[in-house]
Formats: C-alpha cells, sequence, structure tokens
C-alpha cells in the first residue's frame, strides 16, 4: 500500500471517529436537556398535585364546598403560568371539556388537542399514557402551534400530565422545545467548524510527515524495499528513479551503491576471467618447461608466475572492498 494511501486513509479514519463522537456527544447533550425538562415538568406536575390533594383535604375535611375547593385549586394552579407559553391547564377524565385553560376561547366546547402522526387525538394519547403509567405520570412531545407565532407553523413541544380521580380531573402543563433545537445546532455548528480545522490541521501535518518521509526514503517506501530485495537478491540492474536534483535521500544511497557493487563484481568478474586464462597459459608453460627444461621456457615460467601474482593481488583487493 502506498504511503499516500495510508495518509488518507489515516485522515478519513480521523474524520470517521470526530464525527461518531462528536454525534454521540451532542445525542447525548439533546437527551439530557430533554430529560432535564422532562424532571422540570415533573417537578411542577408535583406541585400541581399537592395543589390539588390540600384544596380536596379541605374538601373532605368539611371545610369548604367541593365548589369552593375546586375554584381555589384552578386559581392556585392558574397562577403559575411562567410567561406566554408555558402554563397549566386542566382537562375532564370523561370528556374532551377544558376545565382550565389561560385561553378563554377554549373553554366551554369540545377541544381534543388534534390528531398526533399515529392517528390518536391527544386527549386520547393523555389517557392512554396515564392508564399505563405507574406513577401517575405521562409525557410525550407533538407538534402545535404557537401563541403568537407564524399561522400554521408548528413547533415541537414536550407535553406531561397526571391525572386526580377525586375530581376526575387531568392536570397537564408543556415547555416548547425549539430552544433546546437551537442550543443543540449552535453546538453541532461549533463542533463542525472545530473539527473542520482540527482534521485541517491533522491532514496538513500528516502530510507534511509524508512529504518528509518521501524526501528522506527519495521515493515510496514500497519502491525502496522492493529495490534493496532485489539488490540482495543478486539483480544489480534493478531501476532506481531518483528525483530530480536527489542525493542524500536513501534512494540515492541505495542507487550509490547498485553503481559501487556494479563496478566491484564487474572488476572481479574481468580479474577471474583474467586470471582464468593466465592459469591456462602457465600450465601450458610449465608443460613445456616440464618436457624442454630450457632456459627460455624457464624464463617464461617465471614470468607466468608473476602475472598470476599480479592478477591475483588485483582480484584480491576487489574482494577486500566488501568487509564481512
Amino acid at each position: 500500500m502506498r504511503l499516500k494511501t495510508r495518509v488518507l486513509i489515516i485522515v478519513a479514519a480521523s474524520l470517521a471517529a470526530l464525527l461518531i463522537m462528536g454525534s454521540m456527544g451532542l445525542y447525548a447533550m439533546r437527551a439530557s436537556m430533554l430529560q432535564e425538562r422532562r424532571a422540570q415538568i415533573a417537578q411542577l406536575l408535583d406541585f400541581a398535585e399537592s395543589q390539588l390533594r390540600y384544596f380536596h383535604g379541605l374538601e373532605t375535611s368539611g371545610k369548604i364546598s367541593r365548589g369552593e375547593a375546586q375554584a381555589r385549586a384552578k386559581e392556585a394552579i392558574g397562577a403559575q403560568r411562567q410567561g406566554k407559553d408555558n402554563y397549566f391547564f386542566i382537562r375532564s377524565l370523561t370528556d374532551d371539556y377544558f376545565v382550565l385553560h389561560p385561553i378563554a376561547s377554549r373553554m366551554g366546547k369540545p377541544d381534543d388537542g388534534g390528531r398526533l402522526p399515529d392517528g390518536r387525538t391527544v386527549v386520547q394519547a393523555y389517557r392512554e399514557g396515564l392508564a399505563a403509567s405507574k406513577d401517575n405520570k405521562t409525557f410525550f412531545e407533538l407538534n402545535t402551534l404557537r401563541p403568537g407565532a407564524q399561522e400554521g407553523k408548528r413547533f415541537p413541544k414536550l407535553n406531561g400530565a397526571i391525572k386526580f380521580e377525586p375530581w376526575g380531573w387531568m392536570v397537564g402543563i408543556g415547555f416548547y422545545l425549539d430552544d433546546i433545537d437551537a442550543r443543540f445546532w449552535k453546538q453541532s455548528i461549533a463542533l463542525i467548524l472545530l473539527g473542520s480545522i482540527l482534521i485541517l490541521a491533522l491532514g496538513a501535518l500528516i502530510f507534511r510527515m509524508r512529504t518528509v518521509i518521501l524526501r528522506q526514503l527519495g521515493g515510496e517506501p514500497h519502491d525502496a524495499a522492493e529495490s534493496i530485495k532485489r539488490i540482495a537478491n543478486g539483480d544489480l540492474n534493478v531501476d532506481i528513479p531518483l528525483r530530480k536534483n536527489d542525493t542524500d535521500s536513501l534512494m540515492a544511497s541505495l542507487k550509490v551503491m547498485q553503481m559501487k557493487l556494479k563496478n566491484i563484481t564487474s572488476s572481479i568478474q574481468e580479474n577471474t576471467s583474467t586470471l582464468s586464462e593466465q592459469i591456462n597459459t602457465f600450465d601450458a608453460i610449465a608443460k613445456d618447461y616440464a618436457q624442454t627444461k630450457s632456459d627460455e621456457a624457464f624464463a617464461a615460467l617465471l614470468k607466468s608466475v608473476k602475472k598470476l601474482g599480479r592478477t591475483a593481488d588485483i582480484l584480491g583487493k576487489s574482494i577486500s572492498r566488501f568487509k564481512l
């Protein structure tokens, strides 16, 4: 695998890891904010239930009538409105009428709250959730209209409700979630920008390291390893490409080594061939001297021995260039 490919894999893996960790972090952050909002609604519902029990206690003790107890309970709960968007409402458990709602026009007539994507009405979702609840609370998200917002535009909202069976009431409150979504996307954009900067910095650093490594090697690591392997196996004719003006890289040193090995082996081969010829000549002269015992043959024999000595010395020097 080429170094460039490996670098790209490292950058891609880093990007994927950053995206995964960032996504998990953002998801956890949004889940935490939703849980905080849910806990806030649960706390308010506990407050409403305590108010209902208090006024119901006054009724059962005979201190006030049911009508007065319910009126005072509605007044106490209705006064807890937080801004124009966050308010308590009270519905009947048996029909679709509001017992308490800050918008007067929604009182005194059937109001099922509209339909959810699954086909149920909001009132049905409340009743089914409360029927299945173990702690007398139910929560669900819906998209609903918002007072003062663009007509027809819906916003995500988390609603919660409890039931108070002594009076047949269902008390609920909800909070819009667009602020959570806004914070989520703000953090997402910040993470994307930060991640982009980090990835660019990491990419620049890795590519810089790649350039330095390639400059030191003089080529791809795979090419250098393959050239070294072929030279080690005796192939001195391997082509070793060099970049322009490359004199100090590994590939450049390998090229010099290849040239020196070629020179040494060529010298050894030439001297070996010469030595072989001189041995043959010496053998012929020695046979002639053995037969003739003449002074001329003896002189030729001595001359042949000197040539053998010189050639052997040169061959020895060539071989001695290999340091074992």
